[in-house]
C-alpha cells in the first residue's frame, strides 16, 4: 500500500493525500537528483478536501512504511478541472541550483566532497574513503558538477563504480559492486512473494559493436622550455604581431602504455582509444590501461525490461535476468527507473546496460 504525505515548508503541518492522488510517478539516472511526480485531482465542489500542496512544501512516499521517496515541490502545473500536476525533486537538486568557486590543496577526494556537502547543508549517510589527492580550483561549477568530477577521477585511479543516491533525505556513496538486488511483488495480501523476474510484462534488448575499443593507449604530457644558447642575444621583445604562442614552451606526449585484445582484433578490425593522464600518474599507466580495456573491449548492450514494481530498483543496482525471448541474460545495470503507481497497481520500466559499458 502505497502512502503519499505532504509536511509543509513550515514543518508544522502534514497531510495524508493520498486519497487524492490520481496517478504517482518517480524515476532517477545515474545523477545526483531524481524527480517524483504526482496529480491531485482537482474540484471546485463543495465537501471536497481542499488541496493542501503548495511551491516549497515536502513530499515523502511510502511503500507499506518504508519511505521510497522525499523531496521538495519545484513546479505546479494546472489546466482548467484537470488534475494538479506536481513535479518534486530530491534535496540533491540544491546541489545543482548553485554556482561556487571551491580550491583544494592536497586533500582526499572524500575529504573534498564531504566539505562540499557540509557547506551546502547536506545530510550525510556514507562517504566512503576515497584516497585520490586533490588539488584544484574549481570555478564558476555547480556543486553536483564539481562532486562529480571528484569521484569521477577516483574511480578512474582504482577501477571501482560508485552510486551516489538521496535516501530518507541522506546522501549515500556506494561501490556499485555491493548493490545486487532481486525483485518480489505479491498479487494480493493471502498470495506469497514472487520474484519480478518469474513475469516479465515486455523487453527489448540491442546489441552493438560502435563503442567498442579494442586498443587502449595512454599519454603524458611533457613540456619543455627552450634553453638559450651560449653568446646568443636576447630575442626582440614581442610586438602585436608576434605570436603569442610561440612564446611558451612546447608539449610534447609520450606513449607510456598500450594494452590490446587480440582476439577482438581479428574478429571486429582495430579500434584504438587514447586517454591521457598526469605525469605524476605515469607509473600507474599499465593499470589505467589494463581497466579501461576492460571497460571498452566488449560488445555493448542496451536493454529495457517492465515488470510489476519493486521499489528497491533503483539507477545503480545490479540485477540478475534470465530472458528467453530477447536473450538477454547475465548481470545488468540499472540506467534508469522509473515507477509508476496508479490505483495502487505499481509498475516498473527499467533501462538496463553490461555494467563495463556504463562510463
Amino acid at each position: 500500500m502505497f502512502k503519499l504525505i505532504l509536511v509543509k515548508n513550515d514543518g508544522q503541518k502534514s497531510y495524508d493525500v493520498t486519497a487524492l492522488c490520481a496517478a504517482i510517478s518517480w524515476d532517477d539516472n545515474l545523477s545526483l537528483m531524481s524527480a517524483m511526480q504526482f496529480e491531485i485531482a482537482f474540484s471546485d465542489a463543495k465537501l471536497i478536501p481542499t488541496n493542501p500542496c503548495d511551491l516549497g512544501d515536502a513530499a515523502i512516499l511510502y511503500d507499506n512504511e518504508v519511505e521510497v521517496y522525499r523531496g521538495i515541490i519545484v513546479t505546479e502545473g494546472r489546466s482548467g478541472r484537470d488534475t494538479i500536476k506536481y513535479t518534486v525533486y530530491d534535496y540533491a537538486w540544491y546541489l545543482g541550483k548553485s554556482k561556487s568557486v571551491y580550491q583544494f590543496n592536497k586533500i582526499t577526494a572524500s575529504q573534498a566532497i564531504t566539505r562540499i556537502l557540509n557547506d551546502f547543508g547536506m545530510l550525510i549517510g556514507h562517504v566512503p574513503q576515497m584516497l585520490t589527492p586533490i588539488n584544484d580550483i574549481f570555478l564558476e561549477k555547480s556543486p553536483a558538477e564539481i562532486i562529480e568530477d571528484i569521484y569521477k577521477r577516483e574511480e578512474r585511479r582504482t577501477g571501482k563504480r560508485f552510486n551516489v543516491e538521496m535516501r530518507s533525505g541522506r546522501i549515500y556513496f556506494e561501490d556499485m559492486k555491493d548493490l545486487v538486488i532481486k525483485g518480489t511483488f505479491r498479487l494480493a495480501d493471502n498470495q506469497k512473494l514472487q520474484d519480478v523476474m518469474d513475469n516479465p510484462l515486455a523487453a527489448e534488448r540491442t546489441r552493438s559493436i560502435e563503442s567498442m575499443r579494442n586498443v587502449v593507449k595512454i599519454l603524458v604530457e611533457r613540456k619543455e622550455n627552450k634553453k638559450k644558447k651560449k653568446d646568443q642575444p636576447d630575442p626582440k621583445p614581442p610586438t602585436d604581431q608576434t605570436d603569442p604562442k610561440s612564446q611558451k614552451s612546447q608539449t610534447s606526449y609520450d606513449i607510456v602504455a598500450i594494452t590490446k585484445d587480440e582476439p577482438l582484433i581479428r574478429k571486429y578490425g582495430l579500434l584504438e582509444e587514447v586517454y591521457k593522464i598526469d605525469a605524476e600518474d605515469a607509473a600507474k599507466a599499465r593499470e589505467v590501461a589494463r581497466i579501461l580495456l576492460k571497460r571498452l573491449a566488449r560488445i555493448q548492450e542496451t536493454n529495457s525490461i517492465k515488470l510489476i514494481g519493486d521499489s528497491s530498483f533503483k539507477a545503480g543496482r545490479l540485477l540478475d535476468i534470465d530472458e528467453p525471448i530477447t536473450g538477454m541474460s547475465g548481470r545488468f545495470m540499472i540506467v534508469t527507473a522509473k515507477h509508476t503507481v496508479t490505483n495502487q497497481i505499481h509498475i516498473m520500466d527499467l533501462e538496463l546496460a553490461l555494467p563495463e559499458d556504463v562510463k
